[in-house]
């Protein structure tokens, strides 16, 4: 990362933080509802601090860096719009949504080993590796230089610290998922670059640390934030305790496929999380996944009419009539998997079997443009659901059989009013299956969730139905790995060609 010669590397020199993704200036008043920053922030006091710690909501939110809008001469890096980018990667690469014309996203959607996805140059691995480096080294500032900070009290200094160890937490996690293997395949596998502090003009690269450390910090950054935050927040794009004990409830969820003793702790930080936060009507269900005023959604990124996302949005893909591209459609066998009687199924669209185009059959209303005048819709990070299913795994996995039963139903009879319960007979290992089903048939389009549980459980992912891109990779296959950015491995000195990935 924090790439030796500084190219994300935002100096902490005179207690100064410059931020390259923002729009205008805000002058001393944080702006948090757009995300707008000024460029250059005096870090010490603490709108100063709030302001930083906005700016890094607003790279998950709209990132430029690299791409369209970021530096020229990487004009072909298709690396902007931030995590909303990085968790539809994952997504198109598992078996229930694709790319259907063969526009944006079809060669993820196909592991084509090219420019567009995993491999060393490509637009893909930028993008993840970059936007969450400079969300850590942003929090590392936050975290450095609060203590100093005036105008802040004790708490609100330890408030504005915790949450920036939540992003740094955050952004830790979703780089160990991408660039290693489950840890429970090998806790002391190479993960990723280990910084605790703000880069400067001196600062050097540091080697890829193992797995089993970086969720040492990863566990230390969520357990103090999940102390230190409240329930109070200035906007659901900011990370409170409910949040961090989501992440810290997702964390578990992945350590426990090691450690079955950490199961009661995702279940804790789960039930926790979703504290105030009641699963959305079906109603709501229907009406197109786009706004952050859902009582549901815990954590996520408003979008104005005037910053619409447009032509790079996930509605611009998913939203099939006012959308842009319009391209991205639905396994059968996945439309398949719902019942009759299940609300969500009335939100596939059949466009009719299409010899000449077979994978486009089903489309989806789930996600929806708010306006018909532009593209334009909030991006969801968290909501309640996961934290129900979550809760669910855990129970299943310790063998309580009927308390997870009852945990998966308050989704399955809420959704479809002629769900049939499950008995307890269906045994642990059906349980779980069923469970990991309901998280595919609840959460599509939403974070990679079928990708990442493939991942977790080491299943191979296995392609079917009218699939365009049939394809069997199995859990070993070195593909589930995104590679380095070349550009790191050439800045770095600790990171050399022997350590990329396969």
């Amino acid at each position: 990362m924090i790439m030796k010669l500084s190219r994300i590397i935002l100096p902490a020199i005179l207690a100064l933080l410059v931020f390259s993704a923002c729009k205008k200036d805000f002058l001393n008043t944080p702006s948090p509802e757009d995300g707008n920053l000024t460029d250059n922030i005096i870090f010490s006091s603490k709108a100063g601090a709030e302001s930083a710690m906005t700016g890094i909501y607003w790279i998950f939110r709209s990132e430029n860096y690299n791409g369209y809008g970021g530096d020229p001469n990487n004009s072909g890096n298709l690396t902007c719009r931030g995590l909303q980018t990085t968790m539809f990667f994952f997504e198109v690469r598992g078996n229930d949504v694709f790319e259907a014309l063969r526009s944006w996203w079809r060669w993820e959607t196909a592991w084509e080993e090219n420019a567009n996805g995993r491999i060393q140059n490509g637009s893909r691995t930028r993008q993840i590796w970059d936007m969450f480096y400079k969300a850590i080294n942003n929090a590392n500032a936050i975290i450095k230089y609060t203590p100093a900070i005036t105008g802040a009290s004790d708490a609100e200094k330890a408030a504005l610290i915790a949450e920036a160890k939540a992003i740094r937490a955050y952004s830790y996690f979703w780089l160990a998922r991408s660039y290693q293997y489950t840890y429970a395949k090998n806790p002391n596998a190479r993960g990723v670059p280990l910084y605790t502090e703000p880069a400067s003009k001196d600062s050097k690269g540091n080697p890829r640390a193992p797995l089993k450390d970086v969720y040492q910090l990863i566990l230390s950054d969520l357990e103090e934030a999940t102390t230190k935050l409240t329930d109070e927040r200035s906007g659901k794009f900011r990370i409170n305790r409910n949040v961090a004990q989501g992440i810290l409830a997702e964390v578990y969820q992945e350590l426990a496929m090691a450690d079955g003793t950490l199961w009661q702790k995702a279940i804790d930080n789960a039930k926790a999380a979703r504290n105030g936060f009641p699963l959305m009507t079906n109603t709501s269900y229907a009406a197109g996944f786009n706004d952050l005023g859902n009582a549901e959604w815990m954590w996520g990124f408003p979008v104005p009419e005037d910053q619409s996302l447009t032509y790079y949005s996930q509605y611009s893909f998913m939203d099939l009539s006012g959308g842009y591209y319009r391209n991205i459609y639905y396994n059968a066998d996945f439309v398949g998997k719902y019942s009759a009687t299940d609300t969500r199924r009335a939100l596939f669209t059949d466009f009719g079997d299409n010899p000449a185009a077979p994978a486009r059959k089903w489309g989806s209303r789930k996600y929806r443009s708010r306006l018909t005048t532009s593209i334009t819709g909030d991006i969801l990070v968290m909501r309640a659901a996961e934290m129900y299913l979550i809760e669910a795994e855990g129970l299943a996995q310790q063998g309580k059989l009927q308390e997870a039963i009852d945990v998966l139903f308050a989704i399955q009879g809420l959704r479809d009013p002629s769900a049939v319960k499950p008995q307890a007979s269906i045994g642990k290992d059906n349980l779980i299956n069923l469970i990991l089903l309901e998280r595919r048939k609840e959460m599509y389009g939403e974070a990679g969730v079928y990708y990442f549980d493939l991942k977790r459980y080491q299943r191979d992912l296995v392609r079917t139905g009218n699939h365009p891109y049939i394809l069997n990779v199995p859990a070993a296959d070195p593909r589930w790995l995104v590679q380095i950015p070349l550009s790191e491995i050439d800045a770095n000195d600790k990171i050399n060609p022997e350590d990329q990935n396969p």
